[in-house]
């Protein structure tokens, strides 16, 4: 009876591939190069893609033999796709395959040997899609190659992911047919980069002092994921409050660089200011974040993004893209990665020096900031966190082994270190044990990313750990696997939050410091700018007091939005004491609390805790974005 011949691999878990890639991490890689075609393409655009893979010297791919490439599951079917029921992107010829699992692109392989037959089968799941390739009957060698197409034109074709980077379409090559693969010399990549302007963005500093100068950017970006836009040339006027001197209009000229252009202004008088700026020869605008002039009297707010995932990871992208997207397309103050790993990856000497050497080299005083970071607690029933060094070097601590790690011995290592250790997702996932306290390295939690919000609801949201006694500050996140500081994982607005520090000034320390501090507030995404004191301390102060005899306590409140305000709360021991309902872009506002402090006090939950009451603001604005200042707390003094 004559052998029935090899079969291409189907993956009920398409995740189940990481485990493959870390393997081969320490293997030396197959003579297998492969190249993409066409290898530069805009955003969200539609085209047939054919991956050639070409075999060296070294190589020979006998009868059983596997190729298996990744196609990134943000890679979807161009125009027509409403019904993506199991199939992301690329599928089988079977018609009733495609049925099954709805609307997809066709995927073809073919050899350059005619007497060599190939078969080949797609996977379908949640970080990736994998098509693989067995050769059936005969045998390819040194210069043969295998064409993997994407979208041939007699279906839908492929549509390239919605955000500028270069696209790394991993390959593995299992020349025994035994499950044991090497990666390729050379894997198959595709510049993506930016597509038309839709709209300017405008970015400006959070708070001036009037009367000095400072800049403002204009950046012509795509509608896909506020990319910045190629092949964009114009002048573009400008429109100010009144209490601001900046020039009339500035030319853009993409052409030469993709950070757009500059302007020179400066703040004639306090108050909240705002640039619009308008091409009147095709009708693109855009506006600034709100600019407060005047607004802290002895520090800045500074926006950054300390939560992000790459091709390391179980993401795509580099370190170094994440911060040029960071500095020169969000326009961003400062950024952190914050990888975890055992997925694509084990995490190595070199690949974590890799994270550090590049977060040191884009670390600008004064322009732009990083932190050395990473994500601990990868598959850890205790939950997720993300540590933050305060220095330029830092060991990586693994969560996963024989045993796991406890958060409790996660502290003890850091212990007399100066980082953060900041929980996120906390009812999301790996959900947060907050019977873990620590006040010295746990002073903040990511309120909001793109897993959601985690204010509210149940027993592991972050109000649960607050009326539990947890001192925690607020920052917003991504969690982005896509490499995007304050982008969201998918699509434009969609869970890119925002940590919003108020510092002395733009370094590593002071930001640190700052956050340290707990003087920060988060938002999900827009620049809004917030001010929240009681009895003059600021956010994010425990104070020690005799509630018996402390005073009323009186609150300050001020807000700029980025859109019409439409709620202002001000909560009390997680129970809204204040409703205000503005309906401008600017507030402010005072309160005072004059019920006896004692009577509120909240009972504590650990031993080495005393009674406390805490406060924090939270502001809902009409397009949905919404910010969080960090609590203040009074404790009873011993």
């Amino acid at each position: 009876m004559p052998n029935k011949p090899p079969t291409p691999r189907h993956f009920d878990n398409t995740s189940d591939w990481f485990p493959i890639n870390r393997s081969w991490q320490f293997e030396p890689p197959a003579d297998l190069h492969g190249e993409m075609t066409p290898n530069e393409v805009e955003a969200a655009s539609g085209h047939t893609f054919v991956a050639t893979l070409t075999l060296g010297p070294d190589l020979t791919l006998p009868t059983g033999a596997h190729i298996t490439m990744e196609v990134p599951s943000t890679w979807e079917c161009h125009l027509g796709n409403p019904y993506p029921r199991g199939l992301k992107t690329v599928g089988s010829r079977d018609k009733d395959q495609i049925r099954k699992v709805g609307y997809g692109a066709f995927t073809d392989a073919e050899c350059s040997r005619s007497d060599v037959k190939l078969a080949h089968a797609a996977s379908w799941g949640r970080h990736m899609d994998l098509v693989d390739v067995v050769v059936q009957k005969g045998e390819l060698g040194p210069g043969d190659s295998v064409r993997i197409i994407l979208g041939p034109p007699d279906g839908n074709l492929v549509q390239a992911q919605r955000y500028a980077q270069v696209a790394i379409f991993t390959v593995g090559v299992d020349c025994a047919g035994d499950g044991t693969y090497r990666r390729a010399a050379t894997h198959p990549t595709v510049r993506v980069v930016g597509a038309h302007a839709e709209r300017f963005k405008v970015f400006a500093p959070a708070v001036v002092r009037p009367g000095e100068e400072f800049s403002i950017r204009v950046l012509p970006v795509d509608g896909y994921s506020y990319n910045a836009a190629t092949g964009y040339r114009g002048h573009v006027q400008t429109i100010a409050t009144d209490g601001l001197d900046l020039p009339d209009s500035v030319a853009v000229d993409q052409a030469n660089s993709l950070t757009g252009a500059t302007l020179t202004a400066r703040a004639t008088q306090e108050g909240i200011q705002r640039v619009a700026v308008v091409d009147p020869a095709t009708g693109i605008a855009g506006k600034s974040n709100p600019i407060g002039a005047g607004f802290l009297p002895d520090r800045g707010i500074y926006f950054g993004e300390m939560h992000s995932q790459m091709w390391h990871s179980q993401g795509t992208g580099t370190t170094t893209e994440f911060f040029e997207w960071g500095r020169d397309v969000a326009g961003l103050d400062f950024c952190a990665p914050a990888n975890h790993y055992k997925m694509r990856f084990e995490i190595v000497d070199d690949v974590w020096q890799e994270v550090v050497d590049t977060s040191n080299s884009f670390n600008d005083s004064h322009r732009f900031v990083t932190l050395v970071s990473h994500e601990w607690g990868t598959g850890n029933p205790n939950g997720h966190k993300n540590i933050y060094h305060r220095g330029d070097s830092a060991e990586f601590i693994c969560s996963f082994g024989p045993g796991g790690m406890t958060p409790d011995e996660l502290w003890e290592i850091l212990k007399g270190r100066e980082a953060l250790t900041i929980p996120h997702h906390t009812k999301f996932g790996n959900v947060t044990n907050w019977e873990y306290r620590n006040d010295t390295h746990q002073r903040l939690v990511e309120i909001c990313s793109s897993w959601g919000i985690s204010e509210t609801g149940g027993p592991y949201s972050v109000q649960r750990a607050l009326a539990m006694g947890h001192r925690l500050g607020f920052i917003g996140g991504t969690d982005s696997h896509h490499g995007l500081a304050n982008q969201g994982s998918f699509f434009v607005d969609d869970g890119n939050g925002l940590a919003c520090v108020m510092a002395h000034e733009l370094t590593r320390d002071a930001i640190w410091q700052a956050l340290n501090e707990r003087r920060c507030y988060a938002t999900t995404g827009d620049r809004i700018l917030l001010d929240f004191t009681m009895n003059n301390a600021p956010m994010g102060t425990d104070l020690a007091v005799d509630m018996d005899r402390y005073p009323p306590r009186h609150f300050a409140m001020r807000v700029a939005g980025t859109y019409r305000i439409d709620r202002i709360e001000l909560l009390r021991n997680n129970q809204v004491v204040l409703t205000e309902q503005p309906g401008c872009d600017v507030w402010e506002g005072e309160w005072t609390d004059a019920e006896p402090l004692a009577a509120l006090a909240l009972a504590p939950s650990y031993p080495d805790d005393r009674p406390f009451v805490f406060y924090y603001l939270r502001v809902t604005q009409g397009n949905r974005q919404t910010a969080w200042a960090s609590p203040i707390w009074l404790t009873q003094q011993q």
